[in-house]
């Protein structure tokens, strides 16, 4: 077998790399198409190229990003300004444009919540705040599932990042797998590390600075010239589905599986032992507590005192770091920063606001969602359609991110271009966004459930046999709220 830094691995990326760049340029040297503009030919010649490189991880992320910021810089550069003919556009006036991501609501939003997992990760305030509710929940084996559940969704408001809390939660539960002296892929490990797996992402897109993407989406819609989304509506919208959820994963966690032990012998001695080692709760860890508190605070009264969440996030992380009443300093927050993440985030928000002021977007519908007659369909199996493509379309990614970049812009285009003012286009960019997050039949769909399966307790084919059902439940629960609960709580 290859390795990944085998010849062979190796050779067959950059002929993936190279295969791409000239089908890239191939594209845009075609004829630009009746009704587009050559930007957007140009730029959706690009997109090609980013999602095959998405797909594929023949290059890496932060490379990647990279390359689709200079790719827009120079085609838009070398464009005409407007349709297909007239005056170029240069690229000094391109670098605004291309780089649109990295002066936006949405990416700073994102870039403070990683700072913010940064700065908790420094306390180990995270570590302790999961032992404690573990602890609190019991240790049979049924609670500690539940217990599990109820951490994740915790973390969730603590930790601003699905990567982060996958990082905190796996370990914690090999340890408590250890502790019982339980193989690592027994019944109980298998349903632990796997629930451990799952939770990041599935709590994460209830709350607006729970996930990265979130924050994408919300900016998507808001440039669309659809209502801005604030926190305490995303919360408001798709918590309790989170919630629901939460409930059916523990359901088919614990049903699907026969544990090896009703209660597991010495597990509450053992956590007892874990939160003795942490010692009594640091300065540090008090201080990250209360400021997190008042973020979430502030977050959740958003339109009360008409402090947008973006600079809710930034007053946070100024305090976080602010000398004397602060957790830690900005040089060691340097050094624990995903730049990577940031990095892809702002061009992948850049590509969307491109795609869509190029208009490539809406081009794109109409040659193929609404050539083949999606828009004809009544409400209920269009939207069954769009999120069944959504599905299909997220299984070829491994990153929730790259997932929403490429697609939410051109579902935007399809389901502006039908005009229809009745059509709850929010409600169906939500539930993309949803599905996009909650696919778990295979664990290289996500980094989080790869971090899990890097533990071996389990197998694809065991995700695979309690993904299938939570699936089918997932497509009839995002149908229900979009119907039904959506519009009782305002969003249409």
């Amino acid at each position: 077998m290859a390795t990944e830094n085998s010849p062979k691995k190796i050779d067959r990326k950059l002929g993936l790399i190279i295969g791409s760049f000239i089908l890239m340029i191939a594209i845009m040297l075609l004829p630009t198409p009746a009704g587009l503009s050559v930007a957007g030919h140009r730029i959706l010649a690009i997109l090609l190229f980013a999602v095959i490189m998405w797909m594929t991880e023949a290059m890496p992320y932060g490379e990647s990003a990279v390359a689709l910021i200079v790719f827009m810089l120079l085609a838009l550069g070398f464009s005409p300004e407007k349709g297909a003919a007239g005056a170029i556009l240069g690229t000094n006036r391109a670098i605004p444009l291309a780089m649109s991501g990295f002066v936006n609501s949405g990416w700073v939003f994102v870039a403070a919540g990683i700072f913010l997992a940064a700065a908790i990760a420094t306390t180990g305030l995270e570590t302790r705040v999961a032992y404690l509710i573990i602890r609190a929940a019991g240790v049979s084996t049924y609670n500690i599932v539940a217990g599990l559940i109820i951490t994740g969704f915790v973390l969730t408001f603590l930790i601003p990042s699905v990567i982060a809390r996958a990082a905190t939660m796996v370990p914690i539960v090999v340890g408590l797998t250890k502790a019982f002296n339980l193989p690592i892929n027994s019944n109980v490990g298998k349903v632990l590390l796997m629930t451990a797996g799952i939770l990041p992402s599935l709590t994460g897109v209830g709350v607006l600075s729970g996930s990265a993407p979130n924050p994408v989406v919300a900016n998507y819609i808001a440039n669309a010239g659809l209502p801005r989304i604030m926190w305490m509506d995303w919360f408001a919208y798709n918590f309790p589905f989170s919630v629901v959820m939460g409930v059916i994963l523990y359901f088919i966690m614990t049903r699907m599986h026969k544990f090896e032990y009703d209660e597991l012998p010495g597990g509450r001695e053992y956590l007892n032992k874990c939160i003795a080692d942490l010692g009594r709760m640091s300065p540090e860890e008090k201080r990250a507590a209360v400021i997190m508190c008042a973020t979430i605070a502030m977050w959740a009264t958003d339109k009360l005192h008409g402090i947008d969440p973006t600079v809710v996030s930034m007053m946070s992380v100024l305090v976080m770091i602010f000398p004397y009443v602060g957790v830690t300093k900005l040089k060691t927050l340097f050094g624990k920063v995903d730049w990577t993440a940031i990095l892809m985030f702002g061009a992948g928000i850049s590509l969307g606001v491109v795609l869509m002021r190029t208009e490539a977007v809406q081009w794109l519908s109409k040659v193929s969602l609404i050539a083949i007659g999606v828009d004809k369909l009544p409400l209920v199996p269009m939207a069954f359609t769009v999120f069944a493509v959504s599905f299909i379309i997220r299984l070829a990614f491994t990153s929730i991110t790259s997932c929403i970049t490429a697609l939410v812009p051109a579902l935007i285009g399809f389901l502006t271009a039908m005009n229809n003012p009745s059509l709850p286009i929010i409600g169906i960019l939500m539930g993309t966004c949803i599905m996009a997050h909650d696919i778990f039949l295979t664990p290289v769909n996500s980094a989080n459930t790869m971090i899990a399966y890097g533990t071996e307790a389990f197998k694809p084919g065991d995700m695979f046999r309690i993904g299938v059902p939570f699936t089918i439940i997932l497509f009839v629960l995002v149908l229900v709220w979009m119907l039904i609960y959506w519009p009782i709580v305002g969003l249409s």
